[in-house]
């Protein structure tokens, strides 16, 4: 077949780019607007209809149930709303409608008459038996009614879409996410133009349309696009895996070059609605410019490197063609690795710092409960960059060795751990330092909004309408009404400040005479207020806490009531960021404000006193009490004392603003580095396995017992872990449930001090009640709201948040029950408002005679102690720990373990290294199980040296035995021609023959040539018998290997070629190993001899010959090879497994005796010696492995 050839990496690597290409024309093909929208508007379609046919189903529920009894169903999913009216009043509800006005009974409810912008008639007035698209307020609903038993009525509907949401948001389109609509559409009533209806039960009720602002066309499908471009990058590294050549190299890096750029410019696209590629997330220039370029560039820098870390040996092969340029290349080598190492990590420093001074990103990972899916992705890309620089530091081995002589491994665990180790210090203390560095900037504008009192913006404002308030024929005859403090509330708010309503809380409070407690209010505002400017009725006030406020003095003369003053207060939202809703829904503060964290503690001294405090730190009174350094503060300090760190920055001669902060504590940043080297480590290792592939096999049972041990500590750990975990949640729980309840407690013991001779609600609405609820909420910092026993809400200290609707009029449905049916003295609700989570706690209202007047509401939030927060701490400490604890756990069993199966690995070991005659003993001083099992491998081997002993007696009695034969058969053989020949002569000469002295010259020349044999038979005797009498010495095995070249360079029409490699020393003995060396190159050149005059003898042209002899790094670690190879005939496969036989030989003359010679040698040095045909050359091909000096 065609692919026979493909390797499995080449194969994977092919199926990568077809997933790619695949998932790229598929991201295409889906990008038609017009196909897009049929099939998203007829999915919509289906999921509507079923929520429907599930809405269906509870309403039968309802329809079956007693008319008088409540709705006590706790299965309605929270997007479903179902109110019930009996007599046209709400008896009971599930869920709530974003509507001010629930009142289905008459046409026309004066709800508030404060804003005359809202609609008078209630929408849901309108809902008919047909399914209908309505819009209550921020959310939009498929809405339906039916028939109650008797007189009742049920309304019921489905949220389909929060607009709230979709405008706090922009990458959320506020649908339903229960409908399952992609974020690029949305919906919109049937009037907008354009989009496909959408049709439940046959009517269409609404459009779905493509959100064009949501991204450009080229980015319909961007998820897919950005697989593709990732499984691209995978295919082409796979392929430089199996083809790892220069040309595939630069080619690859080519096409990583591309993919950067393509990814950058699809970034710059996405920088609108991708919050990744959002230079707001981060930005610092066109290179860095958002986090998501950030992470590529990294990526790109760790793919450059183990694309060259692939072709590194393919690197090293090209360097080592040249003898004569080999160190020189290294060193050019090195040095290019060395400079990368260097540009590595600064570019990482400056990357790092980059990022943290000019984001909004933070690595201290003692602060993740913010961003974590960023700061993730960003320790995960420099985990990369640590990888790059682990494998630059491998491929600088050859240039260390040629330096040092001195060779290494980083992959192995003790230097992977002390990278991991070295990095996340780095990581750790250059994150703690910078981001300190950061603190210090963002404190320093904090501090420089801090010392701005005034709203100069709004003063202005206040100056120019202050004369037409005044000139207000509406708002002077509104003033001589009871109760109008609503009406003139509305009038101002619409027609003067409409601009800074989003900003600020606006209130009105009419005072008489007859009022002497709003009296005394309006005079003490009136003598600490300072006026905005001469003349001004308007002034600024500050209460010594940090929070200021305006007021504005108006006095109207009434002929039936006499003087009557107007105060209008215009209070920041910040002032109310403690209090519930602001800070939870997170709304608007003034311009130029900042919302400090409730970590953070401020004071500002003037003139060495304490004027405005906020915060747990307790500030002294007076500046002196800071000591000497507070004293001599240049325009910025930072000092630390009492566990405290104090950021100081003097605002002029008189003012300083002080901002502190607990210090942060060792075990803090100990947990930061310990997570970040476990991570690092990890994923090292994970990279180490996958190359190396697994060892369980091999280690069966040992790794099967760790295994099950660390598998067993694993499952206790976690066990203690959750447990632990569950404990400090439960306690954290427990505590806020504590503060919770003394809270509405405190509330409702106060509220029902003011309400013990009320005998209804409505007669809370008093303008002196309202005033003593408002100060109730200033004094416990609390939003307040009451309820009608009926659940509806009638009066709040934040009407904005009822009458933008983020709120139901409606008391929740449990909470409703459990106070009003349950008669339960306080409840705490947890509840979701506009996506977001808050607590909210309820309590009913009793007059003195026990009836229940109203049902209060505060919300919870203390801002001051964050439970989220040190739970996240404490669960991290506490993880933390276990994981130290699971680390020392592994590390001792394994330990363990391995002693062991020490005994056995030393029985196995001594086995394979020692022959029979050298076992040894193992020494085991344990008396366990193992014990037994060494004594009787101690018996085995004392019983197998006695065997030995005998045995090797025997055969050397036996060896010598036919040694002699031998030795009598080689010098036999010429002694017989020898004889016979000198009998001869002896004949001739008795025998007076003439011709003897002619023959005497031939005869002697024979007998020459004979004692040559017995003088070379003798000699490899010699040789064979003194195999184990030289002592090995220190040699240097590539000066040998020269020195032995210079015996044959002389050989005609044969090449003799060298590559060597230098500091090659071995401990053998010197003239065996040259023995060795000297046979094998004399028998190649023989080889080549022969195989040139039978080609000669075929062909009649001479063969040119070749032998080439190397000498390198063994596959085997810890040996050298020395392989020569000829390009002679070599040696044919039926002998092949004789060729280290004694007395075997192919050639025509010889004793048979030198290879066996050399493979004894060979095992003497602890070495071997084997055979195999030459790839290069097609002769033999020998390989003598000979150790490394150690």
């Amino acid at each position: 077949m065609k692919f026979k050839h493909l390797t499995h990496k080449s194969l994977i690597s092919l199926a990568f780019f077809i997933l790619a290409l695949l998932l790229f024309v598929f991201s295409h093909s889906g990008a038609t607007p017009d196909n897009d929208l049929n099939r998203v508007a007829q999915r919509l379609e289906r999921n509507v209809q079923a929520r429907v046919r599930q809405l269906d189903q509870y309403l039968l529920r309802v329809q079956e149930a007693d008319a008088d009894g409540l709705m006590a169903f706790s299965d309605v999913p929270d997007d479903m709303v179902i109110y019930k009216y009996v007599n046209d009043s709400l008896q009971s509800w599930c869920n709530q409608f974003s509507v001010v006005n629930d009142d289905i009974s008459a046409k026309l409810v004066f709800h508030r008459l404060t804003n005359l912008k809202n609609t008078i008639i209630s929408p849901l007035a309108e809902v008919t038996e047909d399914l209908s698209y309505m819009n209550f307020g921020p959310k939009w609903y498929i809405v339906k009614s039916v028939k109650g038993v008797g007189t009742g009525k049920i309304i019921a509907g489905i949220e389909i879409q929060n607009t709230l949401i979709k405008d706090y948001q922009r990458s959320e389109n506020g649908v339903n996410p229960v409908l399952r609509l992609p974020k690029r559409y949305s919906i919109v009533p049937l009037n907008n133009s354009g989009g496909i209806s959408v049709s439940i039960e046959g009517k269409p009720l609404f459009k779905v349309i493509h959100e064009t602002d949501y991204a450009s066309p080229l980015f319909d499908n961007t998820l897919l696009r950005w697989i593709s471009l990732l499984f691209f990058v995978i295919a082409s590294v796979l392929f430089l895996a199996g083809h790892r050549t220069m040309k595939t190299y630069f080619f690859v890096l080519l096409l990583l070059f591309v993919v950067l750029m393509i990814s950058f410019i699809w970034g710059y696209q996405m920088e609108d609605f991708s919050s990744i590629f959002s230079p707001t997330l981060y930005a610092d220039g066109p290179l860095f410019f958002s986090l998501g370029a950030l992470l590529l560039l990294n990526a790109f820098i760790t793919l450059v490197n183990v694309c060259t870390y692939l072709v590194r040996r393919r690197i090293l092969t090209l360097i080592s063609k040249h003898e004569a340029t080999y160190k020189r290349n290294v060193i050019i080598m090195g040095v290019i690795a060395l400079l990368s190492l260097i540009l590595t990590f600064a570019y990482s420093h400056v990357s790092i710092k980059s990022l943290i001074l000019n984001s909004s990103i933070t690595l201290e990972l003692y602060r993740w409960n913010t961003g974590i899916p960023y700061t993730a992705a960003v320790y995960l890309s420099y985990a990369g960059i640590l990888l790059s620089i682990i494998l630059i530091v491998q491929m600088m081995r050859p240039f260390v060795l040629l330096c040092t002589g001195k060779s290494y491994n980083v992959f192995s665990r003790k230097p992977l751990a002390v990278f991991a180790f070295l990095w996340a210090i780095y990581l750790t203390v250059t994150s703690s330092v910078l981001g300190f560095k950061k603190e210090q900037d963002r404190v320093l504008v904090w501090a420089n909004r801090l010392a701005v009192d005034r709203d100069l913006s709004l003063e202005i404002q206040l100056r120019t309408i202050e004369d037409d308030i005044a000139s207000d024929q509406l708002i002077s005859t509104l003033a001589g009404m009871e109760n109008s403090d609503a009406m003139i509330l509305n009038r101002v708010s619409e027609y003067y400040l409409s601009r800074v309503r989003q900003a600020y809380n606006i209130e009105v409070l009419m005072v008489g005479d007859s009022n002497r407690e709003a009296l005394a209010y309006f005079n003490d505002v009136a003598v600490n207020g300072t006026p905005i400017s001469e003349g001004s009725r308007f002034l600024f006030l500050s209460d010594g806490n940090g929070n200021s406020s305006y007021a504005g003095i108006y006095l109207f003369y009434m002929k039936d009531k006499g003087l009557m003053r107007m105060l209008l207060m215009i209070e920041p939202n910040s002032n109310r960021e403690d209090r519930g809703y602001y800070s939870v829904l997170g709304y608007n503060s003034k311009p130029g404000t900042v919302s400090i964290p409730p970590i953070y503690s401020y004071a500002r001294y003037s003139g060495g006193k304490i004027t405005s405090f906020k915060g747990n730190y307790p500030y002294p009174t007076i500046s002196s009490q800071f000591g000497d350094e507070f004293e001599t503060v240049p325009d910025s300090k930072v000092i630390r004392e009492k566990g405290n760190v104090h950021f100081m920055h003097l605002i002029d001669e008189q003012d300083i603003i002080v901002i502190s902060r607990p210090i942060r504590t060792t075990m803090v940043f100990f947990t930061s580095f310990s997570y970040l080297f476990l991570a690092l480590s990890l994923l090292l290792l994970i990279f180490v396995r996958g190359r190396r592939g697994s060892s369980f096999r091999s280690n069966y049972f040992r790794t099967r017992i760790n295994t099950i041990l660390f598998v067993s500590s694993c499952l206790i750990l976690v066990s203690m872990t959750v447990i632990s975990v569950l404990f400090v949640y439960k306690r954290n729980e427990s505590n806020m449930y504590n503060l919770m309840s003394s809270k509405i407690n405190t509330v409702q013991a106060l509220v029902e001090d003011q309400v013990r001779h009320v005998r209804s609600w409505q007669e809370l609405r008093g303008q002196d009640f309202v005033m003593e609820i408002e100060k109730l909420g200033n004094t416990t910092k609390s939003d307040i709201s009451l309820y009608t026993p009926e659940g509806k809400v009638f009066h709040t200290t934040m009407p904005e948040v009822f009458e933008k609707m983020v709120i139901g009029s409606r008391i929740s449905e449990e909470a409703f029950y459990n106070i009003r049916y349950q008669h339960q003295r306080f409840f705490i609700s947890r509840e979701m408002v506009s996506g977001r989570t808050l607590w909210l706690l309820y309590a009913p209202i009793f007059n003195d005679e026990g009836d229940l007047i109203a049902i209060i509401s505060v919300p919870y939030t203390d801002k001051n102690f964050d439970f989220r927060r040190e739970a996240l701490f404490h669960a991290a400490m506490i993880i933390n720990i276990f994981l130290l604890l699971l680390i020392g756990s592994l590390l001792f069993s394994t330990r363990e373990v391995n002693s062991m199966f020490i005994p056995l690995l030393e029985m196995g070991r001594k086995m394979n290294s020692a022959d029979i005659n050298n076992l040894e003993y193992i020494i085991y001083k344990r008396e366990d199980e193992i014990t037994s099992l060494v004594d009787a491998y101690n018996r085995m081997v004392h019983d197998l040296s006695d065997s030995t002993r005998q045995l090797a007696q025997a055969e050397r009695d036996n060896a010598w035995s036919q040694m002699a034969r031998q030795v009598a058969h080689e010098i036999k053989n010429p002694l017989t021609p020898i004889k016979l020949e000198l009998q001869r002569l002896i004949r001739l000469k008795q025998n007076n023959n003439p011709a003897w002295e002619e023959k005497f010259d031939r005869v002697a020349s024979v007998v020459l040539e004979h004692i040559d044999i017995l003088t070379d038979t003798a000699n490899e005797f010699s040789t064979f018998a003194k195999l184990y009498s030289e002592e090995p010495v220190l040699l240097d095995l590539d000066k040998i290997l020269k020195d032995q070249l210079l015996i044959f360079d002389n050989k005609e029409n044969i090449t003799i070629s060298y590559l060597g490699m230098e500091n090659a020393y071995v401990v053998a003995p010197k003239p065996q190993l040259i023995r060795v060396f000297v046979n094998l190159i004399t028998n190649a050149i023989q080889a080549v001899e022969m195989h040139q005059r039978e080609a000669e003898a075929e062909s009649g042209e001479l063969v040119p010959g070749k032998v080439v002899i190397y000498l390198r790094n063994s596959t085997k670690d810890g040996f050298y090879d020395v392989v020569v190879d000829d390009s002679g005939s070599g040696v044919k496969e039926e002998n092949v497994c004789r060729l280290f036989t004694p007395n075997f030989t192919t050639k025509s003359a010889g004793t048979g005796l030198g290879l066996a010679i050399c493979r004894n040698i060979m095992e003497k040095c602890g070495g071997e010696i084997s055979y195999k045909r030459s790839f290069a050359l097609g002769g033999a091909s020998f390989t003598v492995t000979i150790p490394k000096k150690d």
